[in-house]
């Protein structure tokens, strides 16, 4: 599939699902709590582990967020202190998430954009930080992880919830079985084994960290559910055998760039 037909469907995909929100009038569910930081938003969920730790502080950092959606983490980031930029193909997604900020009262925090990840309209070292949820595998690995790579500052950080393509149970569950709340696939694809290498590449410092492998259960029966004993045999399997990474639901992707600065390390910008 094409670049521009992969954006038709994706687009098309997201601006329903926003304008099926958008019927009803923004509400109480709409609005993010004021002491809704975002290391609260992590707190207890396994996809997002350890982003806190990665990134720091956000207060008065640039933080670049791919994919807005609804806009709940962009507000969650504003309310934590962070000058906010954020995008979203769909325009639909960004007029619903640009709403949602007005109502929270952040919406001066916040710098909305509809674009893609593999065509950012920031100039070089513009941000830097940069996160985002379930985003990367909706974009060209090779080219998206060049322009992350571009926008971030020396020394800038990055961390992505994503999921994995890597388990073949998965991703035939992923297409043919159902589950609640389950989405309507588009043109994305689960990280595989060469898109991880691809997203490596440009950068200083790369790490994966695997989670849901047996508790991976937890989304067949719903957003929401927790199972403790599972998310505990998942951290002592993936301790005593890494390798086992590869039949994980999801991973969190930590990335650094250098610290050098483009001149000295010979990058034209």
């Amino acid at each position: 599939m094409d670049r521009q037909t992969r954006y038709d469907v994706e687009r098309a995909k997201w601006d329903a699902h926003a304008h099926h929100v958008a019927d009803r009038e923004l509400g109480p569910g709409d609005i993010v709590p004021e002491d809704m930081t975002f290391e609260r938003w992590t707190a207890g969920r396994p996809s997002v582990g350890g982003m806190v730790e990665f990134l720091g502080d956000l207060r008065d950092r640039r933080i670049l967020e791919y994919g807005c959606g609804l806009g709940e983490l962009s507000v969650v980031l504003a309310r934590s202190g962070a000058r906010v930029t954020t995008f979203d193909l769909s325009e639909g997604s960004v007029d619903f998430a640009r709403r949602r900020a007005e109502m929270n009262g952040v919406a001066d925090r916040i710098e909305f954009h509809v674009a893609s990840g593999e065509e950012l309209p920031f100039a070089t070292d513009s941000f830097d930080l940069a996160v985002g949820k379930a985003i990367l595998h909706h974009l060209d690995p090779v080219i998206g992880s060049r322009e992350l790579a571009r926008v971030l500052a020396p020394g800038g950080r990055a961390t992505f919830s994503e999921p994995l393509g890597t388990n073949p149970l998965v991703v035939f569950a992923r297409a043919h079985l159902p589950y609640p709340e389950k989405h309507e696939r588009g043109a994305d694809r689960p990280l595989t084994r060469a898109d991880i290498a691809a997203w490596r590449e440009p950068f200083a410092e790369f790490r994966l960290r695997p989670v849901q492998l047996l508790s991976m259960f937890e989304r067949a029966l719903g957003f929401g559910r927790r199972l403790p004993a599972l998310r505990k045999a998942d951290d002592i399997l993936l301790a005593r055998v890494p390798s086992l990474w590869r039949l994980c639901r999801y991973a969190v992707v930590y990335m650094r760039t250098s610290e050098v600065p483009r001149q000295q390390s010979g990058e034209v910008s």
